[in-house]
């Protein structure tokens, strides 16, 4: 439940509509990315339970590993997802296999994240190049209607309140890709609910249980 919980506010966070003139750039960048090979996404947001960190690894096309923490169980949750398998685990424990439902849950993410319809990223307006933590990225401003109280979602002809739920994607103007993404109030970007940062590793290896069970005994 968990997991379900943390999955489904992790994909609010990342859906977004909006108003502006740099959609192109953003669906660009969303795209280089899902044509890597993988990627590794570290996240903290704050949710119900407190605040929760997931790392989540993508194989493509059809592997997935995450690991979760939060305030209310610090012990890791681990996840792996190998095509229509998953498996979990708390650290140091043997794995088990997840039942057809949050199986199907979690390909429904990893597609919604990475497949056909993640191309659909809303409108982004150009914010320019913009310092964080010493590295200069191409920013880029969207608004996030689904994320926020239902008082901030204001009609179109009224003027945009300055505490609204928006999001901003950071891109490397060199290799085009997604560096950072944060969903927040407009007013608040250096407090966001959600926080994720992306790297591209060459290395990264998802295995599932069965595929390292077979390894050891030499199959």
């Amino acid at each position: 439940m968990r997991r379900m919980m943390t999955a489904l506010a992790l994909t609010v966070a990342m859906s977004a509509t909006a108003y502006a003139d740099c959609t192109e750039e953003v669906a660009s960048a969303l795209k280089r990315q899902r044509e890597t090979s993988g990627f590794r996404m570290d996240t903290t947001m704050i949710a119900p339970e407190g605040k929760v960190h997931m790392t989540v690894e993508y194989v493509l096309p059809d592997r997935m590993r995450q690991v979760i923490s939060s305030q209310a169980d610090p012990e890791p949750m681990e996840t792996v997802l190998v095509g229509n398998l998953a498996w979990t685990r708390h650290k140091g424990e043997k794995w088990t296999p997840l039942n057809v439902q949050l199986t199907s849950a979690l390909a429904q993410q990893m597609s919604d994240n990475l497949g056909d319809e993640a191309a659909r990223v809303g409108d982004y307006e150009c914010l320019g190049k913009q310092d964080v933590d010493g590295k200069n990225w191409l920013a880029y401003q969207g608004e996030n209607e689904q994320g926020g109280p239902k008082n901030l979602r204001e009609d179109k002809n009224k003027p945009k309140l300055p505490d609204r739920p928006v999001r901003v994607i950071y891109v490397d103007p060199i290799t085009g890709l997604p560096m950072r993404s944060i969903f927040a109030r407009a007013d608040k970007l250096d407090k966001p609910i959600f926080e994720a940062s992306y790297s591209y590793p060459a290395d990264i290896k998802i295995v599932s249980p069965l595929e390292a069970k077979k390894a050891a005994s030499g199959q």
